[in-house]
């Protein structure tokens, strides 16, 4: 099973709202939404699209990056959005800092079951954080690659819940124009060996990376990341990467030459997934969508490529 971990950006969240109707097996792709944004318009959208297609999602209680302050923030969309829904995972982030009281008071307030948590890293205090497991439904627990602790894996492993892993998987580039230095490289295996591990699914931050950023800028170069299956079945990623990155004029242009690098390579590959067909349509008619858009399709190219790879 795929967890895709996506934070509560516009496209990313139009992105999975895009793939909702295809993907019909709740048992394959399970996605993690962390909210960023205050503004809730595209996520209720979102939540309500997921719903309607019966979609399973973990969505996460208490975020740790972006603009929500308060948990209070979620639980009122909760209400609003999910209500009896029960083909979801209330999720929290577990960290050095987490207080698990005030987590346990969230959870008996709301009475949440079937929860999921994320261990980003090794709590401060060990029994106090398995204390606090014996104390909650537990659906998931989502254990991030980041903790290289063998006890505290061992102590996990013993535990009688589904455990998925979480890995950071995109190589991240200072520039865009830095793609070109490595424009195919190995993306994951994961989900060739995740069940020999222990686990029921695994998870990543697809092509975006883990580090979250809300700065906006106009680059130099235009690069579109795409996942593929190789002959071996690992995912790899490859880059396209804009021609002329002398400056910040022409953006239209710059997309023009990646896409037409794209375009190439999936018809060399014969690729027809949703996404691709979408730039096949910008290519035909030479037009430009804008630089959300295309983080939207290559995260809808990735859960389409993962969720028919699982199906």
């Amino acid at each position: 099973m795929y967890f895709p971990y996506l934070r509560g950006k516009q496209f990313e969240l139009i992105a999975l709202r895009e793939i909702c109707d295809f993907i019909d097996n709740d048992e394959i792709i399970s996605p993690i939404i962390e909210p960023v944004k205050e503004t809730t318009v595209t996520l209720k959208k979102t939540l309500e699209c997921m719903i309607e297609n019966e979609m399973n999602f973990n969505l996460i209680i208490n975020p740790q990056v972006g603009d929500i302050k308060s948990p209070d923030d979620i639980l009122e969309i909760i209400e609003e959005v999910i209500n009896d829904y029960e083909n979801y995972q209330p999720t929290f982030i577990i960290n050095g800092k987490s207080n698990y009281d005030y987590i346990l008071n969230i959870i008996a307030e709301n009475e949440f079951e079937n929860i999921s948590i994320i261990c980003y890293e090794i709590p401060n205090n060990e029994n106090d954080f398995f204390d606090f497991i014996k104390k909650i439904d537990i659906k998931y627990i989502i254990i991030s690659e980041e903790i290289n602790s063998k006890r505290f894996l061992r102590e996990i492993k013993k535990l009688d819940v589904d455990k998925i892993t979480l890995s950071d998987q995109f190589n991240v580039q200072r520039k865009n124009a830095d793609y070109q230095e490595n424009d195919d490289e190995f993306f994951s295996d994961e989900h060739l060996f995740y069940e020999e591990e222990g686990f029921v699914g695994f998870s990543d931050y697809l092509t975006i990376g883990k580090e979250y950023t809300d700065a906006g800028f106009l680059p130099y170069a235009v690069v579109i990341h795409l996942t593929y299956v190789n002959s071996k079945e690992e995912i790899w990623v490859r880059h396209f990467v804009s021609d002329s990155n002398d400056d910040t004029t022409d953006v239209a242009g710059k997309f023009s030459e990646a896409l037409e690098k794209l375009i190439e390579f999936i018809e060399e590959e014969d690729i027809h997934t949703i996404a691709c067909e979408e730039f096949r349509e910008l290519h035909d008619q030479e037009s430009y969508s804008g630089l959300g858009s295309l983080k939207k399709l290559s995260i809808m190219h990735h859960i389409e490529l993962m969720y028919d790879f699982l199906n």
